[in-house]
């Protein structure tokens, strides 16, 4: 007659050996804080003596269990192209994972932020990706102490640290700026997002070491920024360049003043004349003519690497946050490969 198969131990019997409660030995097998020393050293006593080992199955039947099924997106824009492509991104992954995705745009308001974290967080989302409005945690900064997983989203925060995926925002700008140079220009104007944006600051620099590198310096005169509409960016644009010395080609470092920017170039008949290169690809920058040349960013991967990355975090991963810098390349079209019309000093 066959010897009775031996029972495996639980975590029952390592209370009971150990001479602690259930709980006690639940929160030293999950890592959990409130245990003293002594305690802990009891409990992993009784663990080994009788070769207890945690049931893997049982443990994400009990963490899926409490899952709510919907993440939050909080963004800038919806409207902006660029964003409603991230969510694109994320959703494909949430769907893998059978999962909902809640966005909420901030307008870019700190205000705004906070109250879409409360209003997420209120409906029990399992996790949040973020493309914060500014430095500063709020809220924020209470659900990562509470343990809620979070990645950022295109901008490094100040004073987090948490997963990070964003673009090579300073490498583009130079590279942009490098591609202009490299067809003759020295007189670039740029015209970018406000420089206290994290993103928005990095191009800026890229394009002011790209002049400085190559012996040029920075004419302040020419440099242009700020919050505005594509329509206010056509009219700057078109200011800037009907005086009586317009510059040989343009950096528009945003997709928004890509458009004003464009628009301004072919009103004035200039298109063919000032070369031109933006930072993010705009909807039919290949069917104008010239094709507008650009430094995109892939928006569609911002989004998938970020979900995948939170999806991670609420399965249980336990590492260190980790920054993801997505690279970037010139895509000539024609605008940006405009030689000088005009010789400069």
């Amino acid at each position: 007659m066959s010897a009775r198969p031996q029972r495996r131990p639980t975590m029952r019997d390592v209370a009971e050996r150990a001479g602690v409660s259930f709980k006690t030995v639940s929160r030293v097998v999950n890592g959990e804080g409130g245990v003293s020393d002594d305690l802990v050293s009891r409990v992993e006593a009784a663990i080994a003596a009788l070769g207890y080992r945690p049931d893997d199955r049982a443990r994400h039947l009990r963490q899926t269990a409490s899952r709510t099924g919907a993440i939050g997106f909080i963004l800038v824009d919806v409207a902006n192209p660029f964003f409603s492509s991230i969510l694109r991104g994320i959703e494909e992954v949430a769907r893998k994972h059978d999962y909902l995705v809640l966005a909420g745009s901030t307008d870019g308001l700190r205000e705004r932020e906070d109250q879409l974290v409360e209003a997420f967080v209120a409906r029990r989302v399992d996790g949040l990706i973020v493309v914060p409005s500014g430095p500063g945690a709020g809220p924020l900064q209470a659900e990562l102490e509470r343990g809620t997983p979070v990645v950022f989203l295109d901008l490094e925060p100040e004073d987090l640290t948490v997963d990070l995926v964003r673009s090579d925002h300073r490498g583009g700008a130079l590279l942009a700026t490098r591609h202009l140079q490299a067809h003759g220009h020295r007189d670039i104007a740029f015209f970018g997002d406000d420089p206290s944006i994290f993103s928005a600051g990095l191009r800026l620099q890229g394009y002011r070491d790209a002049m400085v590198e190559a012996g040029l310096g920075v004419d302040e005169r020419r440099v242009v920024h700020g919050r505005h509409s594509p329509e206010v960016w056509r009219q700057i644009i078109h200011d800037h360049l009907i005086g009586s010395d317009p510059p040989t080609a343009l950096f528009s470092a945003q997709n928004f003043i890509t458009v004003g920017a464009t628009q301004a170039l072919h009103e004035l008949e200039l298109h063919e004349t000032i070369a031109h290169i933006g930072f993010d690809d705009i909807v039919l920058a290949d069917v104008v003519r010239p094709g507008i040349s650009v430094v995109p960013q892939h928006p569609w991967e911002l989004g998938r690497r970020a979900a995948e990355r939170l999806f991670a975090r609420i399965d249980g991963l336990d590492e260190p946050p980790t920054q993801q810098v997505i690279g970037t390349a010139v895509v000539a079209r024609g605008s940006g490969e405009i030689l000088p019309y005009r010789t400069t000093d």
